[in-house]
């Protein structure tokens, strides 16, 4: 009687540690632009828009996807490459980084390097061309390409045909 007792209690336990609702893991979106997908796919339908920070409780995961349940309970599939195991930081007062909230990341920068990398040449690397007699005409193409913008239908067109990240196959 000890054995078939200590059975049905060493499996009731069992149970309970491997339920979802115990080992439910939850993941947070990090990217911006994330959808709660129908499907494991990202040509299927999309279920809803989730804002960078939401927090999602992983129901499954599948490949390069997870089956995740909202905070309002709405299930679907998200892409591995839009979630973070770790919650977003919360705003903190600018400390003249630029990449200080990002989460995992070991890149610094001061804002006059960032500055400098967004117009384009750097004072040191403008004087090198110079000084090799690098032709304006490159100088010129460099500051078009970095005018350009994409807006996030462009990107997402780009990685679906480039069949990169969620639309890889």
């Amino acid at each position: 009687m000890k054995q078939i007792l200590f059975f049905s209690a060493w499996v009731v336990m069992a149970g309970f540690f491997m339920s979802p609702a115990y080992g439910a893991e939850s993941l947070w979106v990090a990217s911006e632009g994330a959808k709660l997908k129908a499907e494991h796919s990202a040509s299927s339908k999309t279920v809803s828009d989730l804002p960078v920070g939401a927090e999602l409780r992983v129901l499954k995961s599948e490949s390069r996807w997870y089956r995740v349940r909202t905070a309002s309970g709405k299930e679907g599939w998200i892409y591995r490459g839009k979630v973070s195991d770790t919650p977003p930081q919360k705003e903190t007062e600018d400390t003249g980084d630029l990449f200080a909230g990002m989460q995992g990341s070991r890149i610094g920068a001061d804002e006059a390097q960032t500055s400098r990398s967004i117009r384009g040449l750097s004072k040191e690397t403008e004087a090198y061309a110079k000084e090799r007699g690098t032709p304006e005409a490159y100088k010129k193409a460099l500051d078009q390409v970095l005018a350009v913008t994409v807006t996030p239908k462009e990107l997402e067109i780009f990685l679906r045909n480039g069949k990169i990240g969620e639309y890889a196959q």
